[in-house]
């Protein structure tokens, strides 16, 4: 499988309005074509900064997927036009999977799932936040991605969902990074 980690950096103080608009128009656009594992924003580290994991059996389906979404009406002339003119940056690291977990292996199966818009009244935030570190595989990690192609260098750890995300700031050799999930995020 290949594991696709892209990072987008936000202008500054649009980073809310980009997450709105792809919770409530764009996902459902994008989520008919791409295998969705994780969406977040980063709480830690720098700022205006979102991370999504998007994973697939392999090249060819990365290629069908994307090429599908690039036909998608809606998404090329609906979504991309408001939202990325607030984006600045983006950063795409490729990754094999170094271990998973029961969690990632129940969103691994689930990626194909259509997603909707966001029912209204619905938060744009799940509650509990995630952890990245990146340079060390610590041993609680969702999911330890190893990146071969990209920006991205060493490992990357997805560490559980927890109320209290410092707990995890502790006793690690690499960076780390607080991620609060979107409502949506599988992860």
């Amino acid at each position: 499988m290949i594991h696709e980690w892209r990072t987008y950096q936000l202008k500054p103080g649009a980073t809310g309005e980009y997450l709105a608009l792809l919770a409530d128009l764009g996902l459902p656009l994008v989520t008919r074509h791409l295998p969705l594992l994780g969406y977040w924003q980063a709480e830690t580290g720098p700022l205006n900064v979102i991370h999504h994991l998007w994973t697939y059996a392999d090249w060819a389906e990365r290629e069908a997927c994307r090429a599908a979404l690039s036909n998608e009406e809606a998404w090329v002339n609906g979504f991309i036009p408001q939202a990325f003119p607030m984006v600045l940056q983006q950063h795409n690291s490729l990754a094999t999977l170094g271990r998973g977990s029961p969690v990632f292996d129940t969103a691994v199966a689930d990626r194909h799932r259509q997603h909707g818009p966001r029912p209204a009244g619905t938060p744009l935030f799940a509650p509990d936040c995630a952890g990245l570190v990146t340079g060390h595989a610590p041993p609680d990690a969702v999911a330890l991605l190893e990146p071969f192609s990209g920006s991205v260098r060493g490992p990357l750890a997805l560490l559980p969902r927890h109320a209290d995300p410092l707990r995890f700031v502790g006793g690690y050799d690499g960076q780390h990074t607080v991620l609060r999930p979107l409502s949506f995020s599988p992860l």
